[in-house]
């Protein structure tokens, strides 16, 4: 009698064994069995700011993996959260779509975030993939990413906040060329000295340092390119200082023997949002001079620039204004003249700069100053008083080429009058 109780019971046990089995087997559905399979490894590094929220499940049959920052600050943890429930209503609606096909699909949602800091700010990098799993094909649903900048408080920053004040007005000047805004933008992320800005249609890149360094312009307004040549020497600081009270911006023509001695001051007009372009090397008349003297007068000046600001010259203006066939084919990008010569360096008389900036001021005119002479600086002090009551802007070349339409070529340039 004990003998086959104990053989029912061990078969009792047996059988109870296999049931569970059995009922674990039948009952893991296939998106169980894929989280299994195929999880998703989340992020462990750069997660440095707030309380990580983490949780993987399953929902009507699709894969979750969810991960995401807690700030602190309920202003942004809304707009993150936000951002969650975004996908999530994606991949309900996904599901929806597969029950009414009877798909075979099984939707895995991921939700991730890592973070990084970009000068004084924290960013937030958020992004979802919702993809369809199961078959050998993996499909592509749909994705998105987002960029959240923050200050120590965990406050969400604008790019006014993040680029200096006016920076969206500048932004949607340099967009212009492209002839896209700031209207639809979906997010942006700053790279060392990179802007990249997404939409939903595409994306564009522009300078950080060039949207610092640029001015605000109205292209209703007239513009008037002031140019120094020269330069650098004992006075740059002070035009740059002049020009900044005023906001205006100009062009400087520097000579690379200068160059070598006041690097320190030329790399304070350029930070100022001055353009710095190319004089030559050493002021020789080029159209005297052998191929090879030529070119060496370009390279040695570009080089010197570049040393000292980082970047090299886009634009060049001859000693004299000279350049002959020979000359223009050696020099491989645009000549800049001048519309208004103020004969500062034969006066050198401040009142005598003056009438002559004002005499030749008109919309699209280049001036031409020389930055050695202390007249000079007073005589420009003395007219930008009287040409900015009046509504004129003072841009780079670079600007009054870009407000009116022109494509830089391998040529002189007088002006850019309409």
């Amino acid at each position: 009698m004990k003998r086959l109780i104990g053989c029912i019971a061990s078969i009792a046990a047996v059988a109870l064994v296999i049931g569970i089995a059995v009922y674990f087997t039948l009952g893991t559905s296939p998106a169980q069995k894929l989280m299994k399979e195929q999880p998703y490894t989340f992020s462990e590094t750069d997660k440095h700011i707030g309380k990580e929220k983490r949780d993987s499940y399953v929902k009507d049959g699709g894969c979750v993996f969810i991960s995401y920052p807690e700030t602190g600050n309920k202003a942004t943890d809304t707009v993150i959260k936000q951002y969650v429930d975004d996908a999530l209503a994606r991949l309900n609606s996904h599901l929806k779509e597969l029950k009414e096909t009877d798909s075979e699909f099984i939707p895995r949602l991921v939700v991730d975030y890592s973070t990084e800091i970009w000068e004084e700010a924290t960013c937030i990098r958020i992004f979802y993939e919702l993809t369809d799993i199961g078959d050998k094909d993996n499909q592509g649903v749909a994705g998105d990413k987002m960029y959240y900048y923050l200050d120590t408080d965990c406050n969400i920053l604008d790019l006014n906040s993040l680029l200096g004040e006016k920076s969206d007005e500048k932004i949607t000047q340099m967009l212009k060329a492209s002839g896209r805004s700031l209207e639809g933008l979906t997010t942006f992320a700053l790279a060392v000295d990179t802007l990249n800005l997404f939409w939903e249609d595409g994306q564009e890149q522009l300078s950080v340092s060039a949207i610092r360094r640029a001015g605000v312009i109205d292209p209703d307004k007239p513009m008037i390119a002031l140019t120094f040549d020269d330069g650098p020497g004992r006075y740059s600081r002070d035009f740059a200082d002049l020009l900044t009270r005023y906001g205006a911006r100009g062009t400087f023509f520097v000579l690379g023997v200068n160059v070598e001695n006041f690097s320190e001051d030329l790399k304070y007009v350029y930070d100022q949002g001055n353009e710095i372009a190319s004089h030559t090397m050493r002021h020789k008349n080029l159209n005297l001079l052998s191929t090879a003297e030529i070119q060496k007068e370009i390279d040695e000046a570009a080089d010197a620039i570049h040393d000292a600001i980082g970047t090299y010259p886009t634009f060049v203006r001859t000693p004299f204004g000279n350049a002959n066939d020979k000359v223009m084919n050696i020099i491989d990008g645009p000549m800049i003249k001048w519309s208004v010569d103020t004969l500062d360096w034969k006066t050198r008389n401040a009142q005598a700069v003056k009438n002559e900036i004002i005499k030749g001021a008109g919309d699209g005119e280049i001036i031409l100053l020389h930055e050695i002479y202390e007249s000079s600086l007073a005589g420009l002090e003395l007219a930008l008083e009287e040409l900015s009551a009046e509504g004129y802007q003072f841009v780079t070349v670079s600007e009054l080429m870009q407000y009116r339409g022109v494509t830089p070529e391998c040529k002189h340039y007088t002006d850019f009058k309409k």
